[in-house]
């Protein structure tokens, strides 16, 4: 283990890198991290750090942050040895919660040899002289986050109360009048009416949101609320006006619930699944384990068309929606299967594999499109023009951001030999656990499919460094055995 800074003196000439933390997506974009950049570049001039350019950027909750994927990134840098000291600006924007600050750092980030600099107290986290008062930090952090929390709950208690509004923001067919209370919008209401007609009539909802022209999340919500119905959710009348009779609305609701497949039962957690870049190639939708399937919620035409051809006429299916979850794991399988076969033949053509050459990586670029791609459609659905200029200020900014430089030596060639032979061997052994997932997602960036007639394979640079490339062929057919099942 690298050995950790006792005081301030030792930080001199250490590599950094950056923690960036607002509570919401619209925070990033209205007010954005100026002041915590500005607090850290401070920081790094006056200790005398090494800024390594690596950057992470959560927008997420201070209470529930460590279960990020920007979290889980930045602590896997950590312990691969791409930095020495996480400079974080306000104790407040690192978490809001002692217990997890306290375990990330004795549990995960100390023993990688990686400390924690709070610029705005100018806390060390590995100095004992520093220990009290950043304990006392974190928790007058949590305090006031939790303190806000019921501020809130009480706000909105008190305006159920007296005024029987809901609060929050209004769904689609309500607004807020001058007053700030819920009101129907009158230009809105037949869209309302007629969506529960059409349920009423039996009309599955992804058909009602083709018929309205509305997402699926939208009909789903406005199906599923009693606001409509003039009804807060304890069952207290609200202060408006109905848009939709009692009546209709309990009718859809019980054509609804003779469809549900679930009936609110939880998800069972030994159906673990594996591969969560998953992702359609046609649309860039990512599919969702869901009861032993991979699932595509809003399928596409062309994931659809991708289905295999039905041997016999199969009553009550809707095919080409979802595959079972081992027959694309087989993708994985068949893949490792192949690279540990080509394994051997790497020493005979390369004394090292390099680490991948600086640069913004394939992955992150067709990212970036498919996200300009969405933000469109859902400005040419919407008409939010502030929210479409917001993404592409935030696209574009991530495409001209200077390349991140690897900083990983490279892998010897028989380490990677060795690695690639215990591949498939490493996966068989995880079925059924969680292990399996941890492999995928240190191997793959995004796996695209087609139904399963093509899937595309964007590797990781750790997969890239240790010759999972080098290993398998530009194209590979592996096979696998299943149709699509209903949705």
């Amino acid at each position: 283990m690298r050995r950790l800074p006792a005081g301030v003196e030792d930080l001199r000439g250490l590599r950094a890198a950056r923690w960036i933390r607002e509570s919401t997506p619209g925070q990033f974009d209205r007010y954005g991290p100026e002041a915590q950049l500005a607090l850290q570049d401070a920081a790094i001039r006056r200790l005398g750090l090494e800024d390594t350019g690596l950057v992470w950027r959560a927008a997420h909750s201070g209470r529930t942050v460590y279960r990020t994927s920007e979290m889980a990134a930045m602590l896997d840098a950590a312990r691969a040895g791409r930095f020495d000291v996480l400079v974080v600006g306000y104790v407040s924007r690192w978490q809001r919660n002692l217990r997890r600050t306290l375990e990330l750092l004795e549990d995960r980030l100390h023993p990688a040899g990686v400390a924690v600099w709070f610029a705005d107290e100018e806390i060390l986290s590995s100095c004992d002289r520093h220990w009290d008062q950043m304990v006392a930090e974190a928790t007058d952090a949590e305090r006031s986050s939790r303190r806000l929390s019921r501020r809130i709950t009480e706000g909105y208690a008190s305006k159920r109360a007296s005024q029987r509004d809901p609060g929050g923001h209004p769904p689609f067919g309500f607004r807020r009048n001058p007053a700030k209370l819920l009101e129907p919008v009158p230009e809105q209401a037949p869209v309302v009416q007629h969506i529960y007609e059409l349920a009423t009539a039996g009309e599955p909802d992804r058909a009602i949101a083709e018929a309205v022209d509305l997402s699926l999340d939208i009909v789903r919500g406005i199906l599923t609320s009693p606001l409509y119905a003039g009804q807060l959710r304890d069952g207290t009348p609200g202060h408006w006006e109905p848009l939709v009779p009692r009546s209709l609305w309990d009718q859809a609701r019980d054509v609804r619930a003779q469809r549900a497949t679930r009936t609110g039962r939880p998800a069972d957690p030994r159906r673990p699944y594996a591969l969560a870049a998953l992702h359609c190639a046609a649309c860039g939708a990512r599919l969702t384990g869901d009861t032993g399937y991979y699932r595509h919620r809003d399928p596409c035409p062309a994931f659809i068309a991708a289905r295999p051809p039905e041997t016999r006429p199969r009553l009550g299916r809707s095919p080409g929606h979802a595959y079972r979850m081992e027959l694309y794991e087989q993708i994985v399988e068949g893949l490792l299967a192949e690279a540990s076969l080509a394994a051997p033949t790497l020493a005979a053509v390369v004394a090292d594999l390099q680490a991948p050459a600086p640069g913004v990586m394939a992955a992150d670029r067709d990212r970036i499109r498919r996200e300009r791609d969405r933000a469109m459609a859902r400005y040419l659905r919407d008409r939010d023009p502030d929210a479409l200029e917001r993404t592409m200020r935030r696209l574009d900014a991530e495409e001209a951001a200077p390349p991140e430089a690897p900083t990983d030596e490279a892998v010897p060639a028989d380490v990677a030999v060795r690695y690639l032979g215990e591949l498939p061997e490493t996966w068989r052994r995880a079925e059924g656990g969680s292990g399996r997932a941890k492999l995928a997602g240190a191997l793959f960036e995004r796996i695209e499919v087609l139904g399963l007639q093509e899937a595309t394979v964007h590797l990781s640079r750790h997969a890239v460094r240790h010759g999972l490339g080098a290993a398998l062929p530009e194209r590979l057919a592996v096979l696998v055995n299943g149709r699509g099942e209903r949705i």
